[in-house]
């Protein structure tokens, strides 16, 4: 064991002092953070050109109103300090006299021209009771995915037409009132439950919960170990892989086994990922309990116990693939052959991700159950199950924690094996038969 601390500390220090680690710190939470980012980007950097379009009103009533709409809108551009946040919408009248052609061919010239953004041809029915094809709207452009203005017609013109339809059926104020609150929908709320204190009886309300706070945290987690263990393992590959081609994993094996080796490679991989996580993970738990306004759903999500079986499932993945990362390291001869031997590691680390969605929405459906039984799987998919409400029973947490252990230290006895052949194996790279055949070599 000395020699496996040796190396482990050697490799550490090495890791921990350079560019690329002190690199990695600064850039992990802007990868995880660059959503956020870009959004508070884009929204310093809005485009608040005026924006103009044209509409083709066939039912010869909204026209109008769309305008005194657009007045009201356009009046009200500034947030609180007085600055423009939101680009000026107009309406064209700029109609070539004298062209016969039908409009929707002018528009579209102008719009491919661009003198217009797009625009709305309103159905001939849309402001009458009689129900009929030609009652609906159509919003004519080159650039589709720009739909602010769209989606603000589309709503405007819904309400105008309901007050049309509404007058025009000749109800009263009092009908009108219901008509109002029927079209108002029901709202669905999602709470907790219930709780009654068994001693006293005192009886606890239920609280409305947070979707979105609730699953944030569990899903950022996974992405953190994913990416904490994507940091460390294919390094640990190439750093392997980069002493073998120079020779100087020969001058090492001659002073410890290369089972030592690996193991002392291996931890090294293992401290310096646990200490970008302390450092992560410390550094969130000080930003959101001393910054006023955090939901109180991500506070209870951050406790203790998630923390700590986060960073035990993060130890038994990195273990486990930075075990196979370093076999595939060292069987490999060029830098080229790695990259067969490494999709079925990477599928293994990149796997459970596909798979974020559906346990998501049924954290304790079939397939999530099956999914946390698979070992490769077991650590992600096991602890976004554990840090979503409800939880897990407590005898699926030890049957996954039993299989993923068991399959730890199998990855961990294998990559040993394959290491102690490839690190002085050169040649033709070997094939997945000939590393299996590695595993029962003596």
């Amino acid at each position: 064991m000395s020699k496996v601390r040796t190396v482990a500390v050697n490799e550490y220090l090495k890791a921990i002092r350079s560019k690329a680690f002190i690199l990695g710190i600064v850039l992990m939470p802007v990868l995880m953070g660059g959503g956020a980012i870009a959004v508070a980007i884009a929204e310093n950097t809005k485009d608040l050109d005026e924006q103009v379009f044209a509409v083709i009103d066939n039912s010869g009533g909204l026209r109008d109103e769309i305008e005194t709409q657009l007045e009201v809108r356009n009046a009200n551009l500034n947030d609180e300090e007085g600055n423009q946040d939101r680009a000026r919408w107009a309406l064209d009248d700029d109609v070539a006299t004298g062209d016969d052609r039908p409009l929707d061919e002018i528009y579209s010239e102008r719009v491919e021209a661009g003198e217009i953004l797009g625009f709305l041809t309103v159905g001939k029915n849309v402001l009458s009771l009689e129900a009929g094809s030609e009652r609906g709207l159509t919003w004519s452009t080159d650039t589709p995915t720009a739909d602010d203005l769209p989606d603000w017609l589309e709503y405007k013109i819904e309400e105008i037409v309901s007050g049309n339809l509404i007058a025009a059926a000749g109800l009263t104020q009092g009908q009108q009132a219901k008509v109002d609150l029927a079209n108002a929908g029901v709202r669905m709320r999602t709470q907790g439950l219930v709780s009654v204190n068994k001693a006293t009886g005192e009886r606890k309300e239920a609280e409305e919960v947070d979707e979105i706070s609730q699953i944030l945290i569990p899903i950022v987690l996974v992405m953190l170990m994913f990416m904490l263990v994507m940091m460390s393992t294919p390094i640990l590959l190439n750093n392997v892989l980069e002493e073998k081609m120079q020779k100087i994993a020969e001058v090492l094996v001659s002073s410890v086994s290369p089972f030592e080796l690996m193991l002392g490679k291996l931890g090294s991989a293992v401290a310096m990922s646990m200490t970008l996580a302390l450092l992560y993970l410390g550094g969130a738990l000080v930003f959101v309990h001393n910054i006023d306004g955090v939901p109180q759903p991500i506070l209870d999500a951050l406790n203790p116990g998630i923390l700590a079986w986060f960073l035990f499932f993060m130890l038994l993945l990195l273990l486990t693939s930075g075990a196979i990362f370093s076999a595939i390291g060292a069987a490999c001869s060029e830098i080229q052959d790695s990259q067969t031997l490494m999709m079925p590691a990477m599928i293994m680390l990149v796997g459970p991700l596909m798979f974020l969605g559906p346990v998501i929405q049924a954290p304790d459906g079939t397939l999530a159950q099956v999914l946390s039984f698979i070992p490769p799987m077991t650590p992600m998919m096991m602890f976004l199950r554990m840090a979503i409400p409800p939880g897990v029973p407590w005898w699926e947490l030890a049957l996954a924690l039993l299989g993923s252990t068991l399959f730890t230290l199998f990855a961990v006895w294998a990559g040993g094996k394959i290491f102690r052949i490839g690190i002085l194996f050169q040649g033709q790279t070997p094939s997945f038969k000939t590393l299996f055949g590695w595993l029962f070599a003596k």
